[in-house]
């Protein structure tokens, strides 16, 4: 009432006896709470204390009400929330990884797959033959050596490494021919040409042609070889030289001797009869070219008298001409 009194106009919202109450002071030690499991507290009877008064009608602290404390009403629903959402999010989080597993799992199979399996195909083709021609000395068919060739050849293509594609992609290499991963590319090959091949022979180099796989191509050289040599001093027939010479004799009767060469360059001096003949030749065993290509055994090189001279019929004629001129 002093309170309602205090505030005119105002009314007390409860009695005041009910301030009692509310103001009361409370005694710590004259319980022992217990949670009860319908979330009430309860008093324990042995925990009173020894100095406590009794509950009565004249004590009015003794009509307090009693204390109750509540659980969070939303504690079990937040609690479920949160578990909701945990389980949610694994569930979104499993979903996302099932989605990119499988996805995944059909770019290996699909995609990758089949780019696989174009680049097994693309690396499981053999390199073609090249056939190419090389021309050659008489020295070089009689005697043998190593020639240089230049030809075309195709290689794999260093862009798209004979993929015919870009790497990691579907996209067409721009710089091989017609996708198939490889690139011609002017190439040079020694040969090896074994004494005495003949002229039209055909000489293999293996794994000289276009690359490929499991193995590359081979190399065919068909060989074109002059029958004279340079200054058309040496002719081959077969496995047989020929070389043209002109006899000069000294004085009618008498032996004499003709400088001659070699097709390996060495000189020397042949012995002629006083009575040869224009057609007849001059031999030197075995100095021809093999009688097989990369044989040991070799023809035989021909010095044929084209013309003979006689040094006495020049020194007549010479002298002649000056008696003549002489006489005028």
């Amino acid at each position: 009432d002093r309170l309602a009194a205090s505030c005119p106009g105002s009314r007390a919202p409860f009695p005041a006896s009910a301030m009692t109450h509310v103001f009361a002071p409370f005694n710590p030690h004259a319980f022992r709470v217990q949670l009860r499991s319908d979330g009430r507290l309860r008093k324990d009877a042995s925990s009173k204390s020894s100095s406590s008064k009794p509950r009565t009608a004249s004590n009015p602290r003794s009509r307090r009400s009693p204390i109750v404390a509540f659980k969070n009403p939303f504690a079990n629903d937040a609690e479920k929330a949160k578990k909701g959402a945990e389980s949610v999010g694994d569930g979104v989080k499993k979903a996302a990884e099932d989605t990119a597993k499988g996805a995944k799992g059909w770019w290996d199979k699909e995609v990758v797959g089949a780019k696989n399996a174009m680049d097994r195909r693309a690396g499981q083709t053999p390199g073609k033959d090249v056939y190419t021609d090389l021309r050659c000395t008489l020295e070089e068919s009689v005697l043998g050596g190593e020639v240089k060739v230049s030809y075309p050849r195709r290689v794999i293509c260093p862009t798209c490494d004979g993929k015919g594609r870009l790497p990691q992609t579907f996209i067409d290499c721009d710089k091989c021919e017609n996708n198939c991963g490889l690139v011609t590319k002017e190439c040079v090959a020694t040969v090896t040409v074994p004494p005495g091949v003949n002229s039209g022979s055909t000489l293999r180099l293996r794994g000289e042609g276009d690359q490929g796989a499991p193995s590359d191509g081979d190399l065919y050289v068909k060989v074109a070889a002059e029958n004279v040599n340079k200054g058309g001093i040496i002719r081959r027939q077969g496995a047989d030289l020929y070389t043209d010479v002109v006899v000069r004799y000294p004085r009618r009767g008498e032996d004499t001797s003709v400088r001659v060469r070699t097709v390996e360059g060495d000189w020397g001096n042949l012995k002629v009869a006083s009575d040869a003949k224009i057609g007849s030749a001059l031999r030197i065993a075995g100095r021809g070219a093999p009688t097989a290509p990369g044989g040991s055994t070799r023809g035989d090189h021909f010095f044929v008298i084209t013309k003979i001279a006689f040094d006495e019929d020049v020194v007549k004629a010479r002298d002649q001409t000056t008696n003549e001129g002489s006489d005028e």
